[in-house]
């Protein structure tokens, strides 16, 4: 009677467990889609797009690493975050964050409704390191299995937080090729939580394709020789942009050129170890047959620049190239080989995880749930504009970031301070533009009546965004558009919807 009992309980707990399917996010680092990173993964391809539905219009709200990833953990704004660049007195990996979001992250919500959470990967860009007031033994609230790497992106050399154990790595890439470490992390995970009665959750934040952009040995040679994408707009000179542009970013000569190929063979060779995780984690599932309860989501935390308007790889502007990202998701119910034209956000992906457990979504929740789309039950008015903010950064001396490798005749700045925008993006049928105000500085919060400079573009007319037509739009839709931003700029939950 007791071995009856004990057999019944655990069939009713896989019961229960089948009805709240497993989530397996997968978050690459510093990904284009604009640039056409994705068509080198064919292996994405195969098991992900061609399985599953691809998003045409997926968009970060800020193009930066640890502003963009507050707001995926949160579902929030950066204004509402309080995250907004990637320092410590700017809200990255900081007290304030600690005190402020950390315990209304993803891994909290899903942890108290019964899943086993797991993270592996980046977390924010300066986790555990001394100037953020906690080392590896700070364990964010809510993750049964925690693998985070102490600082920013590496791929050698490097420490990570074991479940709050330091734990160094070298340069072996048996032993220490950080994307494959998480591949074999990741495995381990889903191989132990299949034996229990709870759903899982996996958060899975490689390294690639981030700079120093390292390719496993295997796939060191796989693009040399391939070019940067020569869109319309690399090498263009910006001449009616915003200052950065167009007088602080010098035309790029053979050297840069160069340089900047070199960082695109090495961004390349780093996405064919993701896919290969990605396939791993896929086989995994089948082999285990829990696939088909499992929703695999693919994402990137912002896009990236190769050579556009003269700069080199980087992100931080509110062009295409760098607030477009890859999105795809498979899992149960999804239509294979699918797409949508739905605008959807980084900010959407915490309430869509929530939603699609069954967990009620916070009322401070900017973002919206995107299981009706991801299901194909979509019948509700939807977005067709939202914001983008970003704070620019420098040094207390030159107001700026300076990449001191080159030589001074061939200074490229990746960032100043006035640098710091907010930018309108509108995809309706009658509108498909970007609205962008820029400031002197980087004060937080910003007075949005306060800009110095404009720009415009009509993206289908001018899809790269090479030339600035503020002058052309009438006062009557500038003001229009200054009132949504400010609109946004205070928003809060649904009032960002």
């Amino acid at each position: 009677m007791l071995l009856y009992s004990l057999a019944f309980s655990f069939l009713l707990s896989r019961c229960f467990a089948a009805d709240k399917p497993n989530i397996v996010f997968v978050l690459a680092d510093d990904q284009d889609v604009k640039l056409g990173s994705l068509k080198v993964q064919d292996k994405i391809q195969k098991l992900l797009t061609d399985e599953g539905l691809f998003f045409n219009n997926a968009f970060v709200t800020t193009p930066v690493c640890c502003p963009s990833r507050a707001s995926i953990l949160t579902g929030r704004y950066p204004h509402n975050t309080g995250t907004y660049e990637n320092t410590v007195v700017t809200g990255c990996s900081s007290p304030s964050w600690r005190e402020r979001n950390e315990h209304t992250t993803i891994g909290p919500f899903l942890s108290s409704q019964g899943y086993m959470t797991g993270f592996f990967g980046k977390y924010l860009n300066l986790y555990a390191e001394k100037a953020s007031g906690v080392g590896p033994e700070h364990v964010p609230p809510g993750w049964t299995k925690w693998f985070g790497l102490v600082g920013n992106s590496k791929y050698y050399n490097y420490d990570v937080s074991n479940d709050g154990v330091r734990e160094h790595h070298g340069d072996s890439y048996e032993k220490d090729y950080f994307p494959d470490l998480i591949k074999n992390e990741t495995v381990t995970f889903i191989e132990k939580t299949s034996t229990s009665s709870k759903p899982f959750f996996m958060y899975v934040a490689p390294p690639a394709p981030h700079r120093p952009a390292t390719p496993a040995p295997q796939y060191n040679k796989t693009f040399s020789g391939k070019l940067a994408p020569r869109t319309p707009s690399y090498g263009f000179q910006g001449k009616d942009k915003h200052w950065i542009i167009s007088q602080g970013t010098p035309v790029m000569d053979n050297f840069t050129r160069e340089q900047v190929d070199l960082l695109y063979e090495g961004r390349l060779g780093t996405l064919l170890s993701v896919q290969d995780m990605v396939e791993e984690i896929v086989n995994t599932l089948e082999n285990l047959n829990i696939l088909k309860n499992t929703f695999v989501f693919y994402f990137s935390d912002h896009g990236y620049h190769l050579g556009q308007f003269n700069q080199r790889g980087e992100k931080r502007q509110p062009y295409e190239e760098d607030i477009r990202v890859p999105f795809i998701v498979r899992g149960p119910g999804v239509k294979r080989a699918s797409e949508t034209d739905h605008v959807v956000l980084s900010i959407d992906l915490f309430p869509t995880f929530l939603d699609i457990a069954g967990v009620d979504i916070p009322s401070n929740t900017d973002g919206r749930s995107l299981k009706d789309i991801i299901l194909g039950t979509e019948e509700g008015e939807w977005r067709n504009d939202f914001m983008v903010e970003y704070y620019g950064e420098g040094d207390s001396k030159t107001g700026c970031f300076v990449d001191t490798s080159l030589p001074k005749d061939r200074v490229f700045l990746h960032d100043c301070h006035n640098n710091t925008f907010l930018a309108l993006r509108t995809i309706s049928e009658m509108e498909n533009s970007t609205f962008t105000l820029f400031y002197k500085n980087d004060s937080f919060p910003l007075t949005v009546s306060n800009h110095n400079f404009v720009e415009y573009y009509d993206i289908d007319k001018d899809n790269w965004q090479l030339v600035n037509t503020i002058q052309e739009v009438p006062s009557e839709k500038i003001q229009q558009m200054k009132e949504r931003l400010t609109e946004l700029y205070k928003c809060s939950g649904s009032a960002c919807h």
